[in-house]
């Protein structure tokens, strides 16, 4: 499937006690961070149980906007 690119992602500087990891993601021109196709962000975090590091990494999840985000909320549950 082919994804539409250059939607610039918001509140990447929100996010707190959790990493981020970019893959498809590019900086435009203006030196905004945008979507360059694919699986765009990733984000992981730590905590006391598995049940706790899941509820933070979607916490933060949250967060980060842009056009056409969706994220899958099965993953981490086949841990």
């Amino acid at each position: 499937q082919s994804y539409r690119k250059g939607y610039e992602i918001t509140g990447l500087d929100q996010v707190e006690g959790s990493i981020v990891f970019h893959s498809g993601t590019a900086v435009d021109a203006e030196g905004r961070t945008v979507t360059a196709g694919g699986r765009v962000i990733a984000v992981s975090s730590y905590g006391a149980d598995k049940a706790e590091a899941l509820r933070k990494s979607f916490e933060e999840a949250q967060k980060i906007h842009f056009e056409g985000k969706y994220f899958r909320s099965d993953i981490g549950s086949d841990l």
